[in-house]
C-alpha cells in the first residue's frame, strides 16, 4: 500500500469508503510506524467522525486516539482557537448558528432602516453565505448588509459557520509561520466525501497538504448533491491536476443487489461530466426487487405505499428497515397522514435540530453570559427569561450609557439605577446580583451540578414547567434534561481534563454546536420519512422513492442542474439493500391544485437496458394472460383504483375507492388493468 504522495480514489456508492480510510490509517500506524499525531482525517459529518474513530481505535488500540479525526468545520475551529488573535479577534470567540446570524441581520435591517421588499434578512444571509463559500459576487444592498454584519460579528467577538472556513483560509494564506506549523503537524492527510468540498474547503486542504504531498482523498462524483451549499464536484478533477495524483476506482458494492445496481448504473450513465465506473455486487437479487408503481391519482400513491409496508412487515421486515424518500418536503404531507391513519410508526429525518430548540439556546445563553458578563448578545436573550419586566427602551438606554461612558455592562446597570431609579432598574440590579452569585459558584461545582443549580436559581426550569402545563407536547423539560448529558460528556472527556470549567465550555461547545447528530433519535422502530439529502450515507433494506415526476423529481426550476438532479436520484436508489419502489402519479395535488405530471425521465432511464425491457414485457404478458376475478384489485385510467365485487363472463362490477362509486365495466376494456 502506497502511503507517500497524492492519491485520489473514486469510490462508488456502498463500496466501503470508510473501511478504505480506516484500514489505511491502521496500516500507516501499525505497519509504517507513522506517529498518529501527524495524521489528519477529515470527514463531513460528526456521525462519520465518530464511526471512523471507533473503527480506528478498534483496529489500533489507544494509539489511534492521537489521530486527529474531525469534520472540516471542527478542524477550522481548532485552528482558530490557536491563531485567531492574529486577525483581531479574541481566543474566546463564539460560534453562532444560522438562526442567530439571521436574527443579527434582522437587527441590522432595523438599525439601517432597510426595506425588506427586495431582500428579506434570510435572503440577505443566504447571499452572504454563498459569497463566503465562493459562489458568485456580492453588491448593492447585500454588500451593505455584509459589511455591517461582519463588523458587528467582530465587535461581538463572534464568527458564523462560514467564517470558520473563511478566516482559517485567510490565516493559512497570509501567515506562512502558521501554515508551516500545521503542515508539520499534519504530515499525512486523508479526506472523506471529497465531492462535497467547496472552493474554500478545498483551498484549506490544498494548503495543508502542499508541503508533504501526502494527501489521500476519497469521493464519488456521482454522489455530489450539495451544490446549493457550495459543494463543487470539479474539485475532484482539479485535485488530480494540482497534485498529479494517482487514481484508483472502487466499484464493488457491498450494500445492494445487482438487480438494484443495474438500474442505478443505467441512470447515472446519462451524466456526461463524470469519471466512468460501473458498480457490481456479489448479491444477485431479482429484477422483481425493483417495483415501479405508476398511479393515476394522487391518493393512490400513499394507499399503495401503506399496502406494501403492511405486506413487508408481514413478511418479517421491521418498520425501521423501510425508508420513504422524496426530493422535496412538500411531498411528505399525504404520506405522513396515511401512516398516521394506519397506525404505522414513523420518524422524520432532517427535522428541527436539537441545538436550535428555543429552550436549549436559552440555557446556552445563560451559561455563556455567566462566564462572560460583557456578552451583549446573550444578555439580550436571557434578560427576560423568565420575565423581569425590562422593556426594549430600558435595554436601549442601558447600552447607550455603557457605550457613552465606556464602562462595563454591570457598571452601566448601577449607573442607570443611580440616574433613573425605577422598578425596571431595580430588576436589572437583581439580575446583576444573580449572575455574579452564579459566576462565583461556577468553578466550585462540576458542569452538570452547576447546570442544575443554575436552572433552580434563575427560576428558568419553573418558567418552563408553567409553559409545558399549557403545551404538553412541547417536550421542553425533556430537552433541558437531555442537555445535561452533553455537559456530562464535556466533564468526562479525556482531552478536556486539563482545562478549567470555563475552558471546557468554550472548547466543548465548539464541538457541540457543530454536531448535527445531537438530539436525533436512534434505533426507533419506525418508517423513515426523509428528503434524499438528509439520508445520504445511510442505507435501508427497503426504499420507496416517491413523486418521480417531471418538475418534482427532477426539479425543473430555472437554476436546476439536470446532472445534479440525476445524481440525487442515483443517491436515492442506491440507499436500498434488497428492494426499491419507484412511484409516480399522473394527477398530483400540490400547492392547493391538481396538476398533470409526466413520469420522471429517471424511471425511463433506470429501466433502459435490454434485460429490463424483457423483464417488463414478460410481466405485462403474464398480467394480460391472468383473468381478473372477484376480489382482485384493479386500476382504471379515469376512476383510479378499485376492487372487483362481482363478475360474469363479460362484465365486471368494480367498487372504486376514490369516489366510492360502483361501476359495471367490460372485462377486456383497455382502460382497465389488474393492479
Amino acid at each position: 500500500m502506497q502511503v507517500e504522495g497524492p492519491v485520489i480514489v473514486f469510490a462508488g456508492a456502498g463500496t466501503g469508503k470508510t473501511k478504505t480510510l480506516t484500514s489505511r490509517i491502521a496500516y500507516m500506524i501499525q505497519e509504517k510506524g507513522i506517529n498518529p499525531r501527524n495524521i489528519l482525517a477529515i470527514t463531513f459529518t460528526k456521525k462519520a467522525t465518530n464511526e471512523m474513530r471507533d473503527r480506528v481505535v478498534g483496529m489500533c488500540g489507544n494509539d489511534a486516539k492521537y489521530v486527529t479525526i474531525s469534520t472540516i468545520h471542527s478542524l477550522c475551529a481548532r485552528i482558530l482557537r490557536q491563531t485567531i488573535t492574529k486577525i483581531g479577534y479574541e481566543k474566546n470567540f463564539e460560534i453562532i448558528d444560522d438562526e442567530d446570524a439571521n436574527k443579527l441581520i434582522s437587527e441590522l435591517y432595523k438599525e439601517l432602516d432597510l426595506s425588506r421588499k427586495y431582500f428579506s434578512p434570510k435572503a440577505a444571509y443566504n447571499i452572504i453565505s454563498a459569497y463566503k463559500n465562493g459562489i458568485g459576487e456580492i453588491n448593492g444592498v447585500p454588500k451593505q448588509i455584509y459589511d455591517h454584519y461582519q463588523k458587528r460579528l467582530k465587535d461581538n467577538n463572534q464568527v458564523d459557520f462560514d467564517d470558520l472556513l473563511v478566516l482559517t483560509n485567510k490565516i493559512l494564506t497570509e501567515y506562512p509561520d502558521v501554515l508551516e506549523y500545521f503542515q508539520n503537524k499534519y504530515q499525512y492527510i486523508l479526506v472523506d466525501e471529497f465531492q462535497d468540498t467547496n472552493i474554500v474547503q478545498y483551498n484549506i486542504i490544498k494548503l495543508l497538504g502542499q508541503k508533504t504531498q501526502n494527501i489521500f482523498v476519497v469521493g464519488d462524483d456521482d454522489q455530489s448533491i450539495y451544490s446549493f451549499r457550495g459543494a463543487c464536484v470539479t474539485n475532484m478533477y482539479q485535485f488530480q491536476k494540482d497534485f498529479d495524483a494517482k487514481l484508483f476506482k472502487l466499484t464493488q458494492n457491498y450494500r445492494s443487489t445487482n438487480a438494484i445496481l443495474k438500474g442505478a448504473n443505467n441512470l447515472i450513465s446519462h451524466n456526461l461530466k463524470r469519471e466512468k465506473k460501473e458498480l457490481f455486487s456479489e448479491k444477485e437479487g431479482k429484477l422483481q426487487d425493483v417495483v415501479i408503481h405508476d398511479a393515476y391519482y394522487y391518493e393512490d400513491e400513499p394507499r399503495f405505499i401503506i399496502d406494501e409496508i403492511k405486506n413487508l412487515v408481514r413478511r418479517g421486515y421491521s418498520y425501521k428497515d423501510i425508508a420513504i424518500l422524496y426530493r422535496t418536503n412538500v411531498i411528505s404531507r399525504n404520506i405522513e397522514m396515511a401512516l398516521i391513519e394506519n397506525g404505522i410508526p414513523y420518524l422524520i429525518y432532517g427535522g428541527f435540530a436539537f441545538l436550535k430548540r428555543r429552550e436549549i439556546k436559552d440555557v446556552i445563553s445563560y451559561l455563556k453570559f455567566i462566564i462572560d458578563s460583557e456578552n451583549i448578545f446573550h444578555f439580550k436573550r436571557i434578560i427576560n427569561l423568565p420575565s423581569r419586566g425590562i422593556g426594549d427602551k430600558t435595554i436601549e438606554k442601558l447600552l447607550e450609557l455603557k457605550n457613552t461612558e465606556n464602562i462595563t455592562l454591570f457598571e452601566a446597570i448601577e449607573r442607570l439605577h443611580e440616574i433613573t431609579p425605577s422598578s425596571k432598574t431595580e430588576a436589572l440590579i437583581k439580575f446583576k446580583t444573580l449572575i455574579k452569585e452564579l459566576a462565583d459558584k461556577f468553578d466550585q461545582m462540576s458542569l452538570p451540578e452547576f447546570y442544575e443549580y443554575m436552572l433552580q436559581e434563575t427560576k428558568y426550569l419553573e418558567f418552563l414547567k408553567e409553559e409545558e402545563a399549557e403545551d404538553e407536547e412541547s417536550h421542553r423539560i425533556d430537552n433541558i434534561n437531555e442537555f445535561k448529558s452533553i455537559l456530562m460528556q464535556l466533564e468526562t472527556r479525556t482531552d478536556l481534563q486539563e482545562l478549567s470549567s470555563k475552558e471546557k465550555l468554550l472548547v466543548g461547545f465548539d464541538d457541540v454546536i457543530l454536531d448535527e447528530t445531537l438530539g436525533t433519535k436512534q434505533d426507533v422502530n419506525g418508517v423513515v420519512l426523509s428528503t434524499v439529502h438528509s439520508v445520504k450515507g445511510l442505507e435501508f433494506k427497503v426504499v420507496f422513492v416517491v413523486a418521480l415526476e417531471e418538475g418534482l423529481f427532477p426539479s425543473l426550476k430555472e437554476d436546476s442542474d439536470i446532472e445534479e438532479e440525476r445524481r440525487i436520484a442515483y443517491v436515492a436508489f442506491t440507499r436500498a439493500k434488497e428492494k426499491v419502489y419507484l412511484t409516480c402519479v399522473n394527477r398530483r395535488l400540490i400547492y392547493g391544485r391538481v396538476v398533470l405530471n409526466q413520469k420522471s425521465r429517471f424511471i425511463t432511464e433506470y429501466i433502459a437496458s435490454q434485460d429490463w425491457k424483457e423483464h417488463l414485457e414478460m410481466e405485462k404478458e403474464a398480467e394480460d394472460n391472468t383473468p381478473i376475478k372477484t376480489g382482485d384489485k384493479v386500476v382504471h385510467v379515469n376512476f383510479g383504483e378499485g376492487i372487483v365485487v362481482s363478475e360474469n363472463a363479460s362484465i365486471l362490477q368494480v367498487l372504486f375507492e376514490k369516489d366510492h362509486s360502483l361501476r359495471k365495466i367490460l372485462r377486456n376494456h383497455p382502460s382497465l388493468r389488474k393492479k
